[in-house]
């Protein structure tokens, strides 16, 4: 069964007696530490990770209720360094690839083999095929990044199905201000 969701996110129909209740119950988890926009230490060398951090809490502050408190800021972090993780493997991958096309139009150019022994010419066909089991090696490493961060962002709820039917409410707009306020607030 799934965790229950926050009370900022139930648009259930319930007693006051039961949503004071619940509130009651999630106020005694609930700590006093907010998020804060500073990213933690851990993403202080993590320059796409922190820039990451700072979206997401920036959404997170957007909303009324709270979704995401202190006890979430090391899922919060994971989340972030396994996103700047992604790109790099993702980089490495097509780096690896990106080899193993030479490589393979060097053994497509038939000009080029004649002059080349059996012996290099097998030694070529080994070192295209370890570099394709890299390219695999690394597509699966990255597949498995990529399901635990998808998992990541739905407990925090970052995916529409994660927020399915419960959209919190946003905060009020901040009202224009009128002519006579704006004359009186220039300096």
């Amino acid at each position: 069964m799934p965790a229950r969701k926050p009370s900022t996110l139930n648009t259930r129909n319930d007693t006051k007696a039961d949503r004071l209740k619940r509130e009651a119950v999630e106020s005694a988890m609930t700590p006093v530490t907010q998020l804060s926009s500073k990213r933690p230490l851990l993403l202080q060398k993590h320059k796409h990770a922190s820039a990451i951090w700072k979206r997401l809490i920036g959404l997170y502050s957007e909303v009324e209720g709270t979704i995401a408190t202190a006890f979430d800021e090391d899922l919060l972090t994971k989340y972030c360094i396994l996103e700047e993780e992604c790109i790099w493997l993702d980089g490495k991958r097509a780096e690896v690839d990106k080899n193993a096309k030479r490589l393979n139009k060097l053994l497509e150019n038939k000009a080029r083999l004649k002059e080349v022994d059996a012996e290099k010419y097998l030694g070529l066909l080994q070192q295209y095929s370890a570099l394709n089991a890299r390219v695999q090696g690394f597509d699966a490493r990255l597949d498995g990044k990529r399901k635990l961060l998808h998992s990541l962002a739905q407990s925090l709820y970052l995916t529409p199905r994660s927020r399915a039917g419960v959209a919190p409410p946003e905060k009020p707009p901040k009202k224009p201000k009128s002519a006579m306020g704006g004359l009186l607030d220039e300096d």
